[in-house]
């Protein structure tokens, strides 16, 4: 079976999508355009409470470069990085 490719996006495209990925953005303050073209893409779809994902949209997604502060587990909280570095290591002063 062979894998079916990655659309290019635009940079706003790609926005929205990670936008949707997250859920924490109203529709109202998603760009209309991208919307459309990424339904056109079968990237996302509309649930009860948005837009979101599709499967294909997932793939998508996972493949996009991840911001400076995502950790494995999702986004890094900035104070509690610091913290973690600041603290001495077992045999540093």
């Amino acid at each position: 079976m062979t894998e079916t490719p990655l659309a290019i996006l635009s940079p706003s495209e790609e926005i929205t999508l990670r936008r949707v990925a997250f859920g924490e953005s109203p529709v109202r303050t998603l760009r209309d355009e991208d919307l459309v073209r990424l339904r056109r893409l079968r990237l996302i779809d509309d649930g009860k409470d948005g837009p979101r994902l599709t499967v294909s949209g997932r793939a998508h997604f996972d493949a996009l470069p991840k911001a400076a502060m995502m950790g494995e587990r999702g986004p890094v909280r900035l104070d509690a990085e610091i913290s973690r570095l600041r603290k001495p290591r077992a045999g540093n002063p």
